[in-house]
């Protein structure tokens, strides 16, 4: 099967195995299997178990979570609002699971092909320019992947729930802490997951990059018609490469679209409650929570960051639009000149169903978005609290 080779998912494919052990995507040996081998069918009935068991892990910690919260608030004596905001929160935990699962179902021949498309756009990739010049050796794509997404794992896991697990409430036991936990990090891991696959993306433009460059260069110097042509004739394949690379994209947008949109969701949610939370225990003197949830702030914003700033592909596009120089042969120039109508016309972008761009303008939208609702937040809990002591000075 061609699903799973090629360097680029071979390198992948420990954090893919992570990724399937947090039930997040199907295995990847699923793949590498004929569907109608025992060995197939054992895999997926062990996985879908494995995650049913997820599932109602996910669907007792909200419950376990909701329930608790209730006492909390009655406990405190805390306002409706608060109660709501948390008990969206905890939904959510379900929520998105559930989503995940479904689209792994409804979309697993999808991702199937994407895996094929994968690997033939690098074979393809690195065939188009075969029998011209040199072959360039590429960066070490493990390496490349350990920086942006294995160091960051790793610092979810080993720093995540030594935040957060000070910050769930004394009533809960130490037992639904930790399933909490667990639940809390497979959510956050969801945005490595999708990351992992815009790496995959900007690798393929990359070396689609160099591909043209080495192009170029022989055709600046190609004196002979007949090699020319022969070049020109291998740069419009590189194009054609170009528009897969675009259908690659837009197959990955139908599989991540609501399992992300969700995710984005849920992190804003977390958001809005931890501010409501540290505004309410500021005036706790044995508050001692209240930088474990400014960190806490921070990674999920971080961890919303992440997918943002490695779809910006436009410096590499920028690249690719700007490789002709003036005294190339007219050939050449029209060549180029037809990879910058096709850049200028067909705009390489993550989206969430068109609902909004997965970028770094939509961050810092969602970041004025938030710091808008939490000023109206407190606003309304000062004013709350104005008329609570207006009410106590009349009495």
């Amino acid at each position: 099967s061609l699903a799973m080779e090629g360097q680029l998912l071979a390198t992948s494919r420990p954090y893919l195995q992570l990724f399937s052990l947090l039930t997040l995507t199907p295995p990847p040996r699923s793949f590498a299997l004929s569907s109608h081998s025992w060995q197939w069918k054992l895999l997926l009935l062990v996985f879908c178990c494995y995650c049913c068991c997820i599932l109602l892990l996910s669907g007792w910690v909200a419950f376990i979570n909701v329930v608790i919260l209730s006492v909390e608030v009655s406990y405190i004596g805390l306002a409706d609002f608060t109660s709501a905001l948390g008990m969206v929160q905890k939904i959510f935990y379900t929520l998105v699971m559930s989503a995940n699962y479904a689209y792994m179902v409804i979309y697993y021949g999808r991702l199937g092909r994407i895996y094929k498309e994968i690997t033939a756009l690098e074979l393809d990739i690195d065939a188009t320019f075969q029998t011209f010049g040199h072959k360039r050796k590429h960066p070490n794509f493990r390496i490349y992947l350990f920086k942006r997404i294995g160091l960051w794992g790793i610092f979810l896991v080993l720093v995540l729930p030594r935040i957060t697990i000070p910050v769930l409430t004394d009533f809960m036991s130490w037992r639904d802490r930790i399933l909490t936990e667990f639940i809390i990090i497979v959510l956050e891991f969801k945005s490595l997951e999708y990351t992992l696959y815009v790496l995959l993306i900007r690798e393929l433009l990359r070396r689609l990059r160099h591909k043209l460059l080495q192009l170029q260069q022989e055709l600046s110097n190609c004196e002979q018609r007949a090699l020319l042509q022969a070049l020109c004739q291998a740069m419009r394949r590189n194009k054609q490469l170009l528009g897969r690379i675009w259908q690659l994209v837009g197959q990955l947008e139908g599989y991540f679209l609501l399992p992300m949109l969700l995710f984005f969701l849920y992190n804003g949610v977390c958001v809005l409650h931890i501010v409501n939370w540290a505004y309410i225990q500021a005036v706790n003197p044995n508050d001692c929570c209240r930088f474990f949830r400014v960190f806490y702030l921070m990674i999920l914003l971080m961890n919303l960051l992440i997918p943002c700033y490695y779809n910006s592909f436009g410096r590499i596009l920028h690249n690719i639009r700007c490789g002709c120089g003036p005294n190339n042969p007219q050939l050449l120039s029209m060549v180029v000149m037809e990879y910058a109508l096709q850049l200028e016309h067909l705009k390489l972008r993550f989206t969430c169903g068109r609902f909004f761009d997965i970028n770094l303008k939509y961050f810092g939208g969602m970041v004025v978005t938030i710091i808008s609702f939490t000023i109206i937040l407190i606003q309304f809990k000062l004013q709350a609290l104005l008329e609570a002591k207006q009410a106590a000075t009349q009495r």
